[in-house]
Parts: structure tokens; C-alpha cells; sequence
């Protein structure tokens, strides 16, 4: 045993702290009235601020576009609410180069029959400079836009589906305009069942990458779909992925060598049912990735490559719960974090802060004024920190960070199955 012992403690004559890094709630704001008011996107302002946009029933009639601007601890700076008297929701938004915001969703109040798709531009005080809405009459559910970007000629790319255009009940629908909203094309995409584009990027080609779902082309039910088209507009490919059961693409970001979509997948198992896929430049898969949660909303890179989703976890007993996961660039799982309380909450967008910190907007009936809020909340890493010291490394040793960490689990281990051999090899001597 004395042997033993004095190999363990020579070979550990280091010296060094490993930290580990946990996710912890540090505020959490929420926004709206005694009605239901609800967040659906999330984007970090020049200043270090933060631009919410989803809906607000506040007013007590049907829902508005609801726009809030925070400063970097989660407090209002101002909001507006914008619509009439039918059903108005936002659902992206991002702020253009101007300092203004750009907004898309969809709105029933200015339409002839159901909704339109509906793109608003603001200054950087919320004030309207402009709104268009694109669309047609159709008497079931029309028109709507789920994602905009500002692109290189400082106009917008819009995605999202139409009923009035196309051949199918509901086609993904592709709009390019000027810097005034004014369309100079629209593209639609689908067959004779539903097909909806539910994120849109330029691509660095000068093109666009859509994610979303199809129920038109795959393998059974919905698919996530990925198309990739040209600066006008024209395909170039596109790909399904999924099972026989519903799957959906929820949102799509550019990477060096490709780009990964998240979303929800029913094909697989019954409590991993987020889905991260990276594929390359052509749509070709590269690996996938499933998470335990109920349905995936949004996907962020963060600074060092990995990726932050941001979606919902599902309790038959305590309903849902916010989910926020945080992967590397394999898609790996770092950590995750559930928040919410009694009553039912969900996540529906997280960005990486460029302190390092992450935020997540959402929607919570558990906080609040109301039967639903918008909800904001910032996460902090906490340092876990573990220390094991010995005085034969000179205090000038240095070594890399990362491999002290591998070479202090390593040597855990072994520490660990050393023990447990010299206590069985006592054992059997006493008996």
C-alpha cells in the first residue's frame, strides 16, 4: 500500500486550477399588460442594448406588433405598439445600418380577407417610417413573414408563405425589396402541400440560404428543408431532412465551411426532439445533433464556434419550460439551463452577448402582470472553481489551460482506480 501510495503522489506533482464554467440566471425582465404579451425575437443593439419584437392584447382587443427597446440591464428605454383592429404580430426583428430597426410579421388589419405578410421599418426610437405588407385575398390563412435581413444593397430579404401566390395550400415565400420596402422580386418555392421558409440570410455568395419545412418533398409528413438560391432568387439546391413522422427547420446560420440549421424532429426519440444538422457548402450532411427538449426556436454561433439554442423543454406534470443549450462547434452539448416556474414558459430566441454572457427572450405565464408576458432573461457563467496543489511544481510552471484540464481528469481517473486497487488488494488481505 505505502508503494502504492508514493507512485499516486509522484506522478501528480502539479499544481494548477481547473475552472469549469455553469450557467446562472443573473436578472430577468418581463414587459406588457394584463393581457397576453409575448417575445419571438431577441437581437443585442450597437450600444449594448436589446430589441425585442413579438405581440402584445394589452389594448384588450385583438393582438399588435409589439417593439421594445431595453438598455443592457433589461430595462425599457421605450415600446410601441403598432396594428389596428384585427390580429398583428412581429416575429424577427434586426437592427439596419442606420440605426433604425427593420421588422417582419404579419397583420390581419390591414388586409381584405386574412393576413398579410407585413414588413415595418422604425427609426431608432421605435417611430414608424414606413410599412408594407405583401399579399393577396384569400379567405382561409393567408400571408405571413418570418425572418428579414438587411442585405449588401441596403435593401431587405423577406421569408416566410403565402396562400394567395404559388401552387400549393401554403408555399415558402422569397421577397427582395428596395431600401423603402418597394418589391423588386418574389420567388415561390413548394408544391401542392404546405411549405413554409421560416429564416432567410444573404449568404457571402451574394445569395440566400432559407431554412424551414416541407410537406411537399422528403420523406413523410413535414421534412426541415434547406434552399439555397442565387441573388435573384433562382434555386440552386435544396435539401430535406428528416423521418416519417413531422420534422421542421427553425433557423439557419452561415459558417466558414457551410451551415447548420436547427429544429424540431418527431422521427426520432420522444424526449430528444431538437435537432441540430450542419451540412456543406452544396447541402450535403455533414452531422446531426438531438438535444432533450421539446421543439428548438432559434440558433445563434457564438464567439469561439459552438452554437447557443434557444427552445423549450416539456413536464407532463409542471407543463413547459424555457430551454436554453449551449453546444460547441461540433454540436456537442456544453451545458444547458430549464427556467421558468409554475406556470407554462418557453424560450424562443438566444443570442451570445459580446461580453460573453447570453440572453433569452421568450414568453412566460409563470411572471409578470398579465396571463402571458414577454420575458427577457441575461445568464452569466459562474466560475466553478477545483484546485489540487503540490509544492514540487515551482510557482513559475505554466501550462496550457486545456490540457490542464485533460491531463487533471486524466490523472483523476487514475488517482480514482489506483485507490480502489490498493483498497481491494487490503481487502483481500484481510480476509
Amino acid at each position: 500500500m505505502k508503494f502504492a501510495l508514493t507512485f499516486i503522489f509522484l506522478v501528480l506533482p502539479v499544481c494548477f486550477s481547473a475552472q469549469a464554467a455553469e450557467p446562472e440566471e443573473e436578472w430577468n425582465s418581463t414587459f406588457g399588460g394584463q393581457y397576453g404579451d409575448g417575445a419571438w425575437c431577441l437581437q443585442e443593439t450597437k450600444d449594448g442594448g436589446n430589441i425585442l419584437v413579438g405581440y402584445s392584447a394589452s389594448r384588450g382587443e385583438e393582438s399588435d406588433l409589439f417593439l421594445i427597446r431595453t438598455d443592457a440591464m433589461g430595462k425599457s428605454i421605450w415600446s410601441r405598439i403598432l396594428g389596428g383592429s384585427g390580429e398583428d404580430v412581429g416575429y424577427f426583428v434586426q437592427e439596419t445600418r442606420d440605426g433604425g430597426f427593420i421588422v417582419t410579421g404579419s397583420t390581419k388589419s390591414f388586409a381584405l380577407g386574412e393576413e398579410l405578410l407585413w414588413l415595418v421599418k422604425t427609426h431608432s426610437n421605435g417611430s414608424l417610417i414606413w410599412d408594407k405588407t405583401f399579399g393577396g385575398f384569400v379567405s382561409s390563412s393567408g400571408d405571413g413573414g418570418w425572418s428579414v435581413d438587411e442585405t449588401d444593397d441596403a435593401g431587405f430579404i423577406i421569408a416566410g408563405y403565402t396562400q394567395s401566390l404559388g401552387s400549393g395550400r401554403k408555399d415558402l415565400w422569397l421577397i427582395k425589396t428596395d431600401g423603402l420596402g418597394r418589391e423588386i422580386w418574389d420567388k415561390t418555392f413548394g408544391a401542392q402541400e404546405d411549405d413554409v421558409g421560416m429564416s432567410v440570410l444573404q449568404s457571402r455568395d451574394g445569395g440566400y440560404i432559407v431554412a424551414g419545412r416541407t410537406a411537399s418533398f422528403g420523406k413523410g409528413g413535414d421534412d426541415m428543408w434547406l434552399l439555397k438560391t442565387d441573388s435573384l432568387g433562382e434555386e440552386q439546391w435544396n435539401r430535406t431532412f428528416g423521418g416519417k413522422q413531422d420534422d421542421a427547420g427553425f433557423q439557419v446560420v452561415e459558417l466558414a465551411d457551410g451551415y447548420a440549421m436547427v429544429g424540431r424532429t418527431e422521427s426520432g426519440s420522444d424526449k430528444k426532439k431538437i435537432i441540430l444538422i450542419k451540412v456543406d457548402l452544396v447541402g450535403q450532411k455533414l452531422w446531426e445533433r438531438t438535444y432533450l427538449g421539446g421543439s428548438a426556436s432559434s440558433l445563434q454561433s457564438t464567439t469561439e464556434g459552438g452554437f447557443v439554442i434557444a427552445g423549450r423543454i416539456d413536464n407532463k406534470k409542471t407543463g413547459r419550460d424555457a430551454l436554453i443549450i449551449k453546444t460547441d462547434s461540433t454540436g456537442r452539448e456544453e451545458w444547458s439551463m430549464t427556467l421558468g416556474g409554475e406556470g407554462d414558459d418557453i424560450g424562443t430566441f438566444a443570442v451570445q452577448r459580446k461580453d460573453g454572457s447570453y440572453m433569452l427572450a421568450g414568453i412566460t405565464s409563470s411572471l409578470g402582470l398579465g396571463r402571458e408576458d414577454a420575458w427577457l432573461v441575461k445568464i452569466r457563467m459562474e466560475q466553478n472553481e477545483t484546485q489540487l496543489q503540490n509544492s514540487t511544481l515551482p510557482a513559475s510552471s505554466s501550462l496550457n489551460s486545456t490540457s490542464q484540464i485533460v491531463r487533471f481528469e486524466e490523472k483523476k481517473k487514475f488517482l480514482k482506480d489506483e485507490m480502489q486497487r490498493v483498497t481491494d488488494a487490503n481487502t483481500r488481505q484481510d480476509l
